[in-house]
């Protein structure tokens, strides 16, 4: 089988934030089993100069093809695969051209700004029957996989609710750094929610099971940010008014009949503890997973998993391996959806149609903070 052409549009080589398709894109692109799957065949950057010098900082081959327009890249032949990894603002003008040249598209998470333009991204994909693919790591991680093992041989027989806690390391006590100002405005499409609670929620709901009912409360406890610029030693130079989820709280039921609890919040884990705290409990055992930050499914190196069937000791879970274990993090679970979209594992990889079930779950959770104001009913006799 013939390698599948990628055009990549945003690596860059000075990123305000992270530079995630140089850390969690390319490493796997260019090992030596993604080169099985793909080839690098074009880059797309803000300026021809730009994807010139990020062919050579990353290596890349000289007859890689350079692209200040992801129109022009659309249009390239050589290209099978467009591949996203820019911020969200820009994803929809960029995401565009490749739909109605009929390309199939990897893009990062969140999908796009507004509803409405995921709506017809989806669509055009649909109606041209691309194959996508979509940023969220749950369904290729190794936490996923071993969970369902351990949930399926019934050694905590039927689940029963679920618990998951997390500090997000991120919109807290800390100033923002400058470049992430843009997860303070909720009209850009990237914030708490649309980040952190959709890798998180992606996860749970990926091992146990999609959500039936809930409730949920998102608070904006902080609405005053201060910004600071790393290349001045972290020097406060403005302060900005938030308008995005500090606080987010879901409860509900799952469609298995297990209650679900979360509760992600801003800011850093308390002194000493870790940044997630999750349990699976069942009638027969439960199952406790902790690791440094709460999007386990980004990385997972140093997690801790931990079974205890009651009545028996408690045992620490071992991850299994596969051709990606060896590979450094935050490749390895994009390195996981490659292979799956390469080999065609049907639901093995998310894609546009998950990527917008999980929004839509937001989207209804935005509508109920809109519209409810304060949160519940008044407490009787009070």
């Amino acid at each position: 089988m013939s390698r599948i052409r990628v055009g990549l549009i945003g690596l860059s080589t000075t990123s305000q934030s992270t530079n995630w398709a140089g850390s969690a894109h390319l490493p796997y692109l260019q090992s030596p089993q993604g080169q099985k799957h793909y080839e690098i065949v074009a880059l797309c950057n803000s300026s021809i100069a730009s994807a010139e010098k990020s062919i050579q900082q990353y290596g890349l081959p000289a007859s890689t093809k350079t692209y200040d327009s992801a129109t022009k890249l659309a249009r390239d032949p050589d290209v099978d695969l467009v591949v996203n990894v820019t911020h969200v603002e820009k994803h929809y003008e960029l995401l565009v051209p490749a739909v109605q040249a009929g390309k199939n598209v990897f893009t990062e998470l969140p999908f796009a700004s507004t509803m409405d333009q995921m709506r017809e991204l989806l669509q055009t994909a649909q109606e041209k029957k691309l194959r996508t693919a979509f940023g969220m790591q749950g369904q290729t991680s190794p936490v996923t996989k071993l969970l369902r093992e351990v949930i399926a041989s019934h050694k905590i027989g039927k689940v029963l609710s679920t618990t998951w806690t997390g500090a997000a390391m991120f919109a807290g006590e800390k100033p923002l750094f400058i470049g992430g100002r843009a997860f303070t405005q909720r009209k850009t499409g990237g914030n708490l929610v649309t980040v952190f609670f959709l890798h998180s929620i992606n996860l749970i709901l990926a091992t146990l099971g999609e959500l039936d009912t809930f409730h949920s409360i998102l608070g904006n406890q902080r609405p005053t940010v201060e910004l600071m610029d790393p290349q001045q030693g972290g020097k406060v130079v403005e302060t900005v008014q938030k308008d995005t989820p500090d606080q987010v709280l879901l409860q509900g039921r799952l469609a298995s009949g297990a209650l679900l609890s979360y509760h992600l919040r801003g800011g850093e884990p308390f002194p000493g503890e870790k940044g997630l705290m999750w349990s699976i409990y069942g009638e027969k055992g439960e199952i406790h997973i902790t690791y440094a930050t709460c999007v386990l499914d980004i990385q997972h190196e140093g997690a801790s998993i931990k079974l205890h069937v009651f009545g028996q000791d408690v045992q620490e879970l071992e991850l299994p391996e596969d051709d990606m274990s060896g590979m450094a993090h935050p490749a390895q679970n994009v390195g996981r959806i490659y292979e799956a979209y390469a080999k065609g594992e049907e639901g093995g990889y998310p894609d546009w149609e998950l990527g917008m079930k999980r929004h839509e779950l937001i989207e209804e959770m935005w509508r109920r903070w809109d519209g409810e104001g304060a949160f519940g009913q008044p407490v009787a006799g009070v």
